[in-house]
């Protein structure tokens, strides 16, 4: 049975997915349980970015404020919401970008309700990373 180009192609977005998060779930199990020192950080937006900055991209080894995925923290009273962007429209592992996101802001003492708002009016590329991102990058590629 023939199957049609749409269901191929869903079909190789989902095993491409799959494969990513394979790749990447020993680093994650590995890595901080994503909870916070009591009173580490501060319920303000450097505190909340402060935060954002330990979470790595699940799939390559900078945190999404390196890359600049972070566009704005908003902060009213007990609500924290981020607006953000990733590295591809497509991105396999945004969910779980995602989830890291809102447990690790959501263990900010103060913080009572987390939103992650993902702009996809605005497209990612590599001036968009962070000097610190940029030269770890450099570093890198040498």
């Amino acid at each position: 049975m023939k199957k049609s180009l749409p269901v191929q192609i869903a079909l190789v977005f989902l095993f491409c997915g799959l494969g990513a998060l394979l790749i990447s779930l020993p680093r994650l199990l590995l890595s901080s349980s994503g909870k916070l020192e009591s009173g580490s950080v501060r319920l303000t937006s450097e505190g909340i970015m402060q935060a954002l900055a330990t979470i790595k991209d699940p799939g390559i080894d900078f945190t999404i404020v390196e890359l600049g995925l972070i566009r704005r923290v908003e902060i009213e009273n007990d609500k924290v919401l981020i607006t953000m962007i990733f590295t591809s429209p497509f991105c396999p592992l945004a969910d779980l970008i995602v989830s890291l996101i809102e447990e690790k802001i959501g263990s900010v003492e103060g913080v009572r309700e987390v939103g992650v708002v993902i702009d996809e009016t605005v497209i990612w590329d590599w001036s968009m990373m962070t000097e610190e991102g940029k030269k770890k990058l450099q570093a890198y590629l040498k």
